[in-house]
């Protein structure tokens, strides 16, 4: 159920992304159905392309490739705590072996980015039916 929940919630992220969209777009506004179906993919890309990048970011940073900067931030701001010698992790190794074990899922949030796309997708098709030769 915790998995239909990740879906949905990041459904609904998507919908309120191409929404804003639309409403940059001026959707209520226009009237030809070309003008339409061009703010419609443009919408459903922008949300796409989003989701998608934050599951690529979350699938890199599975990987580790952001480690060393947090350990460094980290390590930063407990030298000003008043006993330094009280830190959660020794040194970056045991850092990295705790964030091995805390990987974060992402394919929810690259299959909905990739679900939107094609919707877009589908919408510039039918762009192109209706544009004028």
């Amino acid at each position: 159920m915790k998995t239909v929940y990740k879906y949905l919630i990041t459904l609904a992220m998507g919908i309120i992304i191409a929404f804003i969209a639309l409403l940059v777009r001026d959707i209520f506004h226009l009237t030809a159905v070309v003008d339409i179906m061009k703010a419609f993919c443009d919408a459903f890309f922008v949300s796409g392309v989003l989701l998608t990048c934050i599951g690529g970011f979350v699938f890199v940073s599975n990987g580790g490739v952001f480690d060393m900067l947090a350990y460094g931030v980290r390590t930063f701001f407990t030298a000003f705590k008043r006993n330094v010698t009280d830190r959660k992790y020794k040194d970056y190794y045991e850092y990295r072996e705790a964030k091995k074990a805390n990987k974060r899922s992402f394919s929810f949030l690259l299959i909905v980015g990739i679900v939107f796309i094609v919707i877009s997708m589908i919408f510039l098709a039918l762009y192109y039916k209706y544009l004028p030769a």
